[in-house]
């Protein structure tokens, strides 16, 4: 079973809902009766009803009610909380999923689709998704910005993680882009199944497995895929410096512009630098390498 809400809010309260919810172990918020696209412009001050869930076990009741009351109070939301099947919560997604186009120095690059959207052989790239309830279907920004840099980092013949992998499409990206070997994990156990299930759909391999990076201790990779949450990467942010390659790349996304510094000051601690960052507002990601101390900022 699994906790479901659903707000009657605008869309920008609704991103911020999601940055506070995320490390209560909720997934992403998407608008429950809207076709998605890359291209979809939304009106950010037309009130919809989003949608986001966590399984029954891990929900807080108590530190949910606080944050929803606290918008509540200011009238900029509606909300309700009810408990339903993961069946149910497999159809929402299905059914609201959409093809992303995702574009890069003016070229298509990479499709997002399920298997029943028709095939567009005019993109460099295309990967074939079922979502189920896992996260990174590409319509949230974090997916997308954590694929830009995949596009500009030499996978050939490389061993890479992706942690905290959801869907797997970052996983099966770095596969297609030449990686030699592809390590996936997820601290839930259907996303663990549904990046396998991604995988042979695109006709790849990948070794996903159930647990945080730490089930990794002892191997080293060379790309370190991490689009999770602030307060997981912090945490873990040690971790990631044992498993990478001195010569390694570390790629982080879920997070806020407000949060840079402190992943910044922590990934410091370790002799990691900011190389890259980009943004599609709220959300940020970071390219990290080590002994680099010049940043290319992307707005």
């Amino acid at each position: 079973m699994f906790i479901v809400i659903r707000i009657k809010t605008v869309e920008n309260i609704a991103e911020i809902l999601y940055y506070e919810l995320a490390p209560l172990g909720f997934d992403a918020i998407m608008e429950e009766e809207n076709n998605y696209s890359e291209n979809t412009i939304l009106d950010p001050t037309k009130k919809t009803t989003w949608i986001t869930s966590v399984a029954q076990e891990n929900y807080d009741q108590k530190a949910v009610k606080e944050i929803l009351e606290n918008y509540k109070s200011q009238n900029l939301l509606t909300y309700s909380i009810q408990k339903e099947e993961k069946q149910n919560w497999n159809q929402k997604w299905e059914e609201n999923f959409q093809p992303i186009y995702l574009e890069y120095n003016q070229e298509k690059k990479c499709i997002i689709r399920a298997d029943f959207h028709k095939a567009e052989p005019n993109f460099e790239y295309e990967i074939i998704v079922t979502p189920k309830m896992s996260f990174g279907t590409g319509h949230h920004q974090t997916t997308r910005l954590m694929l830009k840099h995949q596009f500009e980092i030499n996978h050939k013949d490389k061993t890479v993680l992706d942690a905290g992998s959801g869907t797997g499409i970052l996983a099966i990206m770095a596969a297609k882009l030449g990686a030699k070997s592809v390590f996936a994990c997820d601290v839930e156990d259907w996303s663990v199944e549904n990046a396998l299930e991604n995988a042979e759909r695109n006709n790849l391999k990948i070794n996903s497995q159930h647990g945080t990076a730490k089930i990794f201790e002892g191997q080293k990779f060379d790309i370190l895929l991490a689009n999770i949450n602030k307060n997981v990467l912090l945490e873990e942010m040690n971790l990631y410096n044992q498993l990478l390659e001195e010569t390694g790349t570390l790629v982080l996304s879920g997070f806020h512009h407000k949060d840079i510094k402190d992943i910044e000051k922590k990934a410091n601690e370790f002799g990691w630098f900011i190389k890259k960052q980009t943004e599609e507002t709220p959300w940020c990601s970071l390219r990290l390498i080590k002994n680099m101390v010049v940043c290319d900022k992307v707005g």
